[in-house]
């Protein structure tokens, strides 16, 4: 059976089924300048704290450690750490060149094989929305952050995931579902509290909305036509109502008023001195 490799996919990427399906993922997020933009931002908030060790949690297939490296002081020593074998692989031959500033770690986010106060910066990217307990591994990110150190964040609040039909009730239904089939899928609006309960301090949130017109780019990175396919199976759609969902995407493309949209935030606190 398919699987929506977005929503579930990213759980547990060595049991997904296809894992070379989320690794295609991963590449298409990267092309989409919305992403890119956040991930920029993020790495500057970093170097600009100039930590000498650095946590990149839920690194994934290592698309984000060669910015790391070019941004961070050279002194810097950059950790990636994921649950995933198959990603690390990939990670792995991404930081060849820099593999002695660049180490890698299979492990799980919610107990860290890393001493307290290891890291002068933690970051991660749209890693909590797949963990059913995402402030478990807040805490663990604190925990390993040295007195001082900065936690930075992304992740997206599919609460306001909205896409563009005629029948409102019916793109409701739709929101409703792709958020349902995150582990936590409005991670993002809670990222502020969550970092305060941790005993962040000084946190600040900014919200950054994707609005995506282009149905070629929303069909794979969002996996448009699964969605409506695990609907389908799950007895909320009917199959002449996927047809028509589809047909007036195509429409709507065609004519120019395809909309996809959605906010995610970017949240940093600092551990106490």
């Amino acid at each position: 059976m398919q699987r929506q490799f977005l929503a579930t996919g990213f759980q547990n990427v060595d049991t997904s089924g296809d894992t070379h399906a989320c690794h295609r993922c991963l590449e298409l997020i990267a092309g989409v300048p919305f992403f890119n933009q956040v991930k920029q931002d993020s790495i500057r908030i970093m170097a600009n704290a100039a930590p000498q060790r650095v946590l990149d949690a839920g690194c994934g297939a290592g698309v984000d450690l060669p910015s790391l490296v070019s941004a961070l002081p050279t002194t810097s020593e950059i950790v990636g750490i994921d649950t995933s074998g198959s990603l690390l692989a990939k990670a792995a031959g991404r930081t060849t060149a820099f593999a002695d500033r660049c180490r890698l770690v299979k492990g799980d986010i919610l107990h860290m094989p890393f001493c307290d106060g290891s890291f002068g910066a933690c970051r991660i990217d749209r890693v909590l929305q797949h963990i059913h307990e995402p402030s478990r591994a807040l805490g663990e990110l604190a925990r390993v952050l040295a007195p001082g150190g900065i936690l930075v964040a992304f992740d997206n609040d599919w609460d306001t995931f909205g896409i563009s039909l005629d029948d409102e009730e019916l793109a409701e239904r739709i929101r409703g579902s792709w958020r349902d089939s995150f582990a936590s899928g409005r991670i993002g609006h809670d990222l502020p509290r969550l970092f305060r309960a941790c005993q962040l301090t000084g946190v600040q949130a900014e919200p950054r909305t994707l609005v995506l017109d282009d149905l070629a780019v929303a069909d794979p990175v969002f996996d448009l036509p699964h969605l409506l396919e695990r609907m389908r199976q799950a007895g909320e759609l009917a199959p002449d109502q996927i047809a028509g969902i589809q047909n007036e995407f195509d429409e709507r493309a065609r004519e120019g008023r395809f909309r996809l949209t959605y906010t995610g935030y970017l949240v940093v606190g600092r551990k106490p001195e």
